[in-house]
């Protein structure tokens, strides 16, 4: 692994893109969220500081509909997620777009199910879910086409405010240490420079820890979450 930086000038490289998409979350026989989102995503490159680091950020927006087994449905469940990554080359002490990168990933994931839904003619209240997350993140990159991503949880904390359904109930803040995702994304070179970059993501998270509150036991349950989409990058430069 190559962590050293040269010293030769650089230029610093921004890229940015849109993306629309689809999200599709489950916590296997329990519930689901649906819907699309939006994106916006930032790439930059050969840092003055930092040549060799590529640091990346998305920003995805989502409405959604919740479907539960036992609580009935809702829409217009608002979702934000954002992923921040620094990558850096395992095998060359230069900057480069081709071969394996590692680093260091930081996720984080709200979404907003206050309101209420009725199942089998009883009503239940809903209440606002966060969570954020630090992973190890791998990438191997063609250079012009692909880009395999795949990351491992190092640790996840999910925040639970129970507190808004009932006022006896405190919020519960769980912890995640299992969990992996894995990216396929191709980039389609456009003849102004710009490129389409279709991809598709999974993401695993295994049941967290149990935390004890009101008499009762609490778990974040195992999840999969599918997102698909396409993102249009430009440079503004």
């Amino acid at each position: 692994m190559s962590w050293a930086q040269t010293t030769e000038p650089t230029n610093t490289y921004v890229q940015w893109g849109l993306s629309a998409g689809f999200n599709s979350y489950k916590e296997p026989d329990l519930m689901q969220l649906k819907g699309p989102e939006i994106g916006l995503h930032s790439r930059i490159n050969q840092w003055a500081p930092m040549p060799l680091g590529q640091f990346e950020g998305d920003i995805l927006l989502g409405r959604q509909n919740y479907d539960s087994k036992s609580s009935g449905s809702m829409s217009g469940v608002t979702n934000l997620e954002t992923r921040w990554r620094a990558l850096f080359p395992l095998f060359s002490d230069s900057p480069t777009k081709e071969g394996f990168f590692s680093g260091l990933a930081y996720h984080t994931l709200w979404n907003d199910l206050r309101g209420t839904s009725t199942f089998q003619g009883t009503t239940y209240g809903g209440y606002q879910r966060s969570a954020s997350q630090l992973w190890l993140p791998v990438r191997w990159s063609s250079g012009d086409m692909w880009e395999i991503d795949a990351g491992m949880l190092i640790y996840g904390r999910h925040t639970s405010k129970l507190s808004e359904v009932n006022t006896g109930y405190k919020d519960i803040v769980n912890t995640q240490r299992r969990g992996q995702y894995a990216q396929v994304a191709m980039n389609v070179a456009l003849s102004n420079g710009e490129s389409i970059k279709p991809f598709v993501r999974f993401t695993h998270l295994a049941d967290s820890n149990t935390v004890a509150m009101g008499g009762k036991f609490w778990v974040e349950p195992e999840s999969n979450r599918w997102q698909t989409g396409v993102i249009w990058e430009f440079s503004p430069q």
